[in-house]
This record gives C-alpha cells, sequence and structure tokens, in this order.
C-alpha cells in the first residue's frame, strides 16, 4: 500500500495522458507520449475553470503554478519535448481548415447540392456531431476538464451543448420550414438530431428543385425513399406540390412515381423539361385526383392532357389552372380534349402554342364556360373569328391576351368588349390593325377596366381620351411605340386617372411638358420612357 501511494503521489500533480488521444490512434508510443499539463487545484475552484473554446490554454503555462510538488517526482521529465505547442495547434489546424474551407469555396455551387441530392436517403460516413459525446471519463475527484459538457472533435474540444441544442424540436422545425428542399437536404447531413428533423412530413408539403444541375430524377427518388420508408411500398400524402424550374430536369420515370407515390398532389410545375411525354401526364391526371394547378411551359412533347379511358371514362379532371405556354405541338384537337376533361378550368395560358386556331378556340367557352383568364399570345393564327367565340364567355371573363395576334382587328375587340364587360385586363400589344374605334367601344363598356396594353397600336389622343374619361380606375396603361400619341393625349390620362401606378411611353412622341403633367396628377406613377431629357 505504501508502495502504491508513493506511485499515486508521484503522478498525480505530474503528467496524465489525455484518454481522447488514443482515439483515432493504433501506435501506443504516440499516445505515451502526446500529454498534458494541467493545473491541480481544490474542487472548489475547479468549477471557476473556464476552458469554454480555448482547446489548447491548458497547455500554457501558468504563473501561478505551484512547483512545491516537484521535489516528490524522482526522475523529472523535460515536458516541452512531450507536450504538443501551441504551433501544433495554430499552425497545422490554421493551414488545414484554410485549405478546407478554400476548396469548399471554389467547388461548384450547383455540384455540391447536386452531390447532396444524390445521397438522400444513404447512411452518411461522416462523423456524426449531434448527441452523444465520445468519451465518458469515470467519475473522481480529478475529472478536470475532461468531463461530459465536452466532446472531441478532431484535435478541439467543443462544448457538447451548443446554442442551437437548446431550442426545442418544434422551434427548429419552424426553422427549417424557411428552407428550400436543396437546403434541407444539405441540413440532414449535419448530425443526427437534423437528419431526424429534417424529414418530418409536414416540411416536405412543397418539392422544389430550382438548380441547373440538379439531376432530378435522383432527387425525387431519394426523397420519396425517406418519405416512404426503406421498404418502397407506402405513400406520401404529406407532398402536395412540386415545382421543378430554373434548368431542373425530370423525366417520365419520375412522373410515374410521383403518380404512385403522391395521391395528394395538388400542384405540378414542369418547366422546361424537354423529356416529359402525354404518357407520363396522363398517369399523374388518372392517379392524382385532387390536381388542381398544372404548368408545363416548355415541355415540348406534351400535346394533349386527359385521363386514361381505361381507368374511368366517366370521370374528369379537377383541373383549374393549366399553363401550355412553349408547348409548340399542341393543336386544335388536343385543345378539344383538355377542355373537356378540365370543365373547371378558370386560368388557360397557350401563349405561343403556334398551331392553334380560330377551330380549337371554338371548344374553349362550350367546355370552361367559367373561365377568367385566357392567353393566346404569339398565336399568329387567332383571328376576329376566334375572338367571336372567346366572346361567349361572357362577363365571367376578366383577362384576354392577344398580343402579337396581327390578324386580330377592331372588329374583334369591338365584340370582346361588349360580351366581357367585366374586363379588367386587355394586352392587344402589336395588333397594329387596332385602332381608336375599337379602344371607344372599350372604353365604353368595359369601365372596370385596371391594366391595358396597347403598344405599337394604330391610337391616338382621340382614343387615349376616350379611354380617361370612362376608365378612371386605370392603373396601368402601355402606349408603347404609340407614334400617334402626343403630349395632349398623355395630359387627358394623367389628369381623370390619377391613381395611376405604371406608364410606359418608350419610342413615343412624348415631350418634358407630357412628362411632368404626369409627375404632377399622378404622384405615385412609375414612367418608363426613353426621353433623356427627363432624368
Amino acid at each position: 500500500m505504501t508502495h502504491s501511494s508513493n506511485l499515486l503521489d508521484r503522478l498525480s500533480p505530474g503528467l496524465t495522458p489525455c484518454p481522447l488521444l488514443r482515439i483515432g490512434h493504433n501506435n501506443s508510443s504516440t499516445d505515451e507520449t502526446n500529454v498534458f499539463r494541467y493545473q491541480h487545484r481544490s474542487s472548489e475552484e475547479s468549477d471557476c475553470l473556464n476552458y469554454y473554446d480555448q482547446p489548447h490554454s491548458y497547455l500554457s503555462e501558468d504563473p501561478t503554478y505551484d512547483r512545491s510538488h516537484s521535489k516528490y517526482a524522482k526522475g523529472s521529465i523535460d515536458l516541452s519535448s512531450l507536450c504538443l505547442g501551441p504551433s501544433y495547434w495554430e499552425t497545422k489546424d490554421s493551414t488545414r481548415e484554410s485549405q478546407y474551407y478554400l476548396s469548399q469555396n471554389q467547388s461548384n455551387d450547383s455540384s455540391f447540392l447536386f452531390d447532396n441530392f444524390a445521397k438522400i436517403g444513404k447512411s452518411s460516413p461522416s462523423l456524426d456531431q449531434g448527441y452523444a459525446t465520445l468519451v465518458t471519463p469515470a467519475a473522481s475527484s480529478n475529472a478536470s476538464i475532461w468531463n461530459d459538457r465536452y466532446i472531441y472533435k478532431g484535435k478541439r474540444l467543443h462544448p457538447k451543448n451548443n446554442s442551437f441544442d437548446k431550442l426545442s424540436d418544434e422551434l427548429v422545425l419552424r426553422i427549417f420550414s424557411f428552407l428550400t428542399s436543396i437546403d434541407l437536404s444539405i441540413c440532414a447531413q449535419v448530425c443526427r438530431r437534423f437528419d431526424t428533423l429534417v424529414w418530418t412530413p409536414c416540411l416536405w408539403r412543397v418539392i422544389t428543385l430550382d438548380q441547373e444541375n440538379v439531376n432530378g430524377d435522383k432527387a425525387i427518388k431519394g426523397v420519396l425513399r425517406q418519405l416512404c420508408g426503406q421498404d418502397r411500398t407506402g405513400a406520401c400524402p404529406c407532398v402536395e406540390k412540386i415545382h421543378v424550374t430554373n434548368g431542373a430536369k425530370i423525366s417520365d420515370r419520375s412522373l410515374l412515381l410521383l403518380a404512385k407515390r403522391c395521391p395528394e398532389l395538388s400542384d405540378l410545375q414542369l418547366h422546361g423539361c424537354t423529356n416529359i411525354t402525354n404518357n407520363a401526364l396522363f398517369e399523374i391526371a388518372t392517379r392524382c385526383t385532387n390536381l388542381q394547378h398544372l404548368d408545363v411551359t416548355g415541355c415540348v412533347k406534351i400535346s394533349c392532357i386527359s385521363i386514361n379511358s381505361i381507368s374511368d371514362a366517366n370521370r374528369r379532371m379537377q383541373l383549374q389552372y393549366l399553363d401550355l405556354t412553349d408547348c409548340v405541338i399542341v393543336q386544335d384537337g388536343g385543345l378539344r380534349i383538355i377542355v373537356q376533361n378540365c370543365p373547371q378550368l378558370a386560368y388557360l395560358y397557350l401563349r405561343r402554342c403556334v398551331q392553334i386556331t380560330d377551330a380549337g378556340l371554338k371548344y374553349v367557352p362550350s367546355f370552361c364556360s367559367g373561365l377568367r383568364e385566357l392567353s393566346v399570345s404569339d398565336c399568329s393564327n387567332v383571328t376576329d373569328f376566334g375572338l367571336y367565340e372567346l366572346a361567349k364567355l361572357g362577363p365571367t371573363l376578366r383577362y384576354l391576351s392577344v398580343a402579337k395576334c396581327d390578324q386580330v382587328s377592331d372588329a374583334g375587340l369591338k365584340v370582346i368588349a361588349r360580351k366581357c364587360y367585366k374586363l379588367r385586363y386587355l394586352n392587344a400589344r402589336g395588333c397594329e390593325a387596332v385602332s381608336d374605334d375599337a379602344i371607344t367601344v372599350l372604353a365604353r363598356f368595359c369601365t372596370r377596366l385596371r391594366a391595358l396594353d396597347i403598344g405599337k397600336c394604330d391610337v391616338s389622343d382621340a382614343g387615349l381620351r376616350a379611354l380617361a374619361e370612362c376608365c378612371p380606375n386605370l392603373k396601368k396603361l402601355s402606349l408603347r411605340n404609340c407614334e400617334l400619341v402626343t403630349d395632349r393625349g398623355v395630359q387627358c390620362v394623367a389628369y381623370y386617372c390619377r391613381g395611376l401606378q405604371q406608364l410606359n411611353i418608350q419610342d413615343c412622341q412624348i415631350s418634358l411638358e407630357g412628362y411632368r403633367a404626369v409627375k404632377k396628377y399622378c404622384k405615385r406613377c412609375v414612367i418608363e420612357h426613353t426621353n433623356p431629357g427627363f432624368f
């Protein structure tokens, strides 16, 4: 016992090898040489020591250190040859960290996001930095700094409970609710707690893929794997909206998977997905009975949208919003099938569907009598006869765009104005056959007009005067390239429509006098012009 107590007396105030240095090392000689000097104080004083965020503070020399115990140690050792000096901690760590962050900043962000989406649903080999500490020292009077408030990560000590860990799961979920799908996929790889919270179903009501280099097929598959379970047999009723935009791509394979796993899907946006075909959309329309919003802008292989007749020939889609912009192969026959299967359509956009003609437009009021907004801009085959058919929508129609339909003239717009008298927005930009006659009739019948674009039309001051007197609540007006418009017409608009918020007079014969009239009467109006003298 005497020999044992002497041995303890020799060792307790001196050198004690750090137990954490054994982690990740196989060489015992390294463990023996890497030792630390610490202060030996009473238990009352040890609670006052502050080691927070000071990973090597206990390596420095303490001037108050009591060296009276050195006389008990036989064969003293020079600690300077064994301890890890400050240069080891500062130089090597700072170099390694600077190289790491430099490499991260130089990497492509989109490639990084793609890698994260590709790893969704797979186990990560990275070190978990969440709850558990790596070492739990035994209880003793000399616990020193090695207590369960700290965890060892690499070569630094970090507090076990950081400020973010103090937040409840509800608050963390609230923070996560503001993140995009890509950001959530990155957070899932931070720690076990985040990985658990990130896959809470309420965070995935909307799945957004909006990065150019993101592989949409892999991302959709990875997300659904997590939400449905690893057995891949369940459904994801939590997913309600899918948005694929800004260059992200998906194929029919992803749409078929969504149709199978997401029965509650109500909003689907696919921008520029050139590999999507009719068959995949048929499956979505058949299985996702709650689908109400569909945007397939730029999906050039889409020509028709319907329900598979094999399942239920009498059932109709609940679709209320449909955007077929730039679906260039949509023809009159396909449009007829679409409106037949979507009787509840309220918003229909056929921009640049260049194969649509008057024959196709006649089906729109026949099957979609509740249509509120319609755009056939840049459909060069649409004429006044098509507008005669659209006028059958009556006062239900609130928004109409016939921009750059160069075969539309005064006759067609007059019929629209008389029948659709609750019109709020009209875009006739580029219809050069439209003159003051149509604008006068429009102003007389559509007194609730809020926005009007008659750029590059054959409109003069007479038409603007009629418009200003009959539509005092006008908010937006575009007169771009109206060469017959002068200061007199603009002054009438400014005087009568004092709530005007936006006016475009680019490439018009408007002088500083007309500009000042608008600034005088329309205090909040934003004026778009090309006259350098106005600045």
